[in-house]
């Protein structure tokens, strides 16, 4: 058990608030692991146009996965999502915040 206050912290919260998952790097190693995902729509601006669109993001911990990469995949209430972008690390280095978007066999209906 991790004696740092705030590993144990983000221990606690992922395993109260998160949601089961499954991360796939792209060397081939499989992490069960539970998740916090987000959702939000962005804004988007195209010329004069400004479009909502909908974007995929989860918190992990750095304590399951210690270097998330792009075009590694995540799989979370049956939809499989690709790792995108750079992933973005909090101050403590205990939590990842990556990009994704769904597959398109696997149509994002969950949020």
């Amino acid at each position: 058990m991790p004696r740092d206050p705030f590993a144990l912290g983000v221990k606690r919260l992922f395993a109260s608030l998160g949601s089961p998952a499954q991360y796939s790097t792209v060397a081939g190693e499989t992490i069960e692991l539970k998740v916090i995902s987000k959702a939000p729509d962005s804004v988007q601006e195209f010329g004069q146009s400004h479009l909502a669109v909908t974007s995929y993001r989860f918190d992990l911990q750095a304590a399951d996965v210690a270097r998330p990469q792009e075009g590694d995949r995540l799989t979370w209430r049956g939809v499989i999502y690709v790792i995108q972008g750079d992933a973005l690390v909090d101050r403590d280095r205990l939590i990842w915040t990556v990009s994704a978007y769904p597959l398109p066999d696997y149509p994002a209906t969950a949020r």
